[in-house]
């Protein structure tokens, strides 16, 4: 009887730590399917995307795409998700990229050239009025 008190004593007092290890093993294997992979690599991307039409406007396309590419993969990397083949992230940048540019407003013409508007001021000249004739 003793072994079997012993035995019961074990596995009550590591019942615990034994749920929260297979909560941990499903949470990692969750994150390997591939219907996960996907979801976060949309999101992923998509943040990256933004964050480049946004912060380096000025940049060219070339530009941007590296720095969303860089993005989108230290996102992955510190969400401890494995990183996407280079043929599916860099299709999802391209479908992220075509989708940012359905969604923005078309942009006005004037807001958009880089012109300064210099005002003129004029000095306000008072017209000579005759005098009025003093008797």
């Amino acid at each position: 009887m003793p072994h079997t008190e012993l035995l019961t004593s074990i596995f009550l007092n590591a019942f615990p730590f034994l749920c929260v290890i297979a909560v941990w093993c499903l949470k990692f294997f969750e994150h390997h399917l591939p219907g996960k992979q996907q979801e976060m690599l949309e999101k992923c991307v998509q943040m990256a995307v933004s964050m480049a039409e946004q912060a380096y406007d000025d940049y060219g396309p070339l530009e941007k795409k590296q720095v969303a590419l860089r993005a989108a993969i230290e996102l992955f990397n510190a969400f401890h998700l494995p990183v996407p083949q280079p043929g599916a992230l860099n299709t999802a940048l391209e479908a992220a990229v075509f989708a940012v540019r359905q969604t923005q407003r078309p942009r006005s013409p004037y807001q958009d050239a880089p012109t300064r508007v210099n005002p003129v001021v004029v000095p306000v000249v008072q017209a000579a009025l005759p005098e009025p004739a003093r008797s």
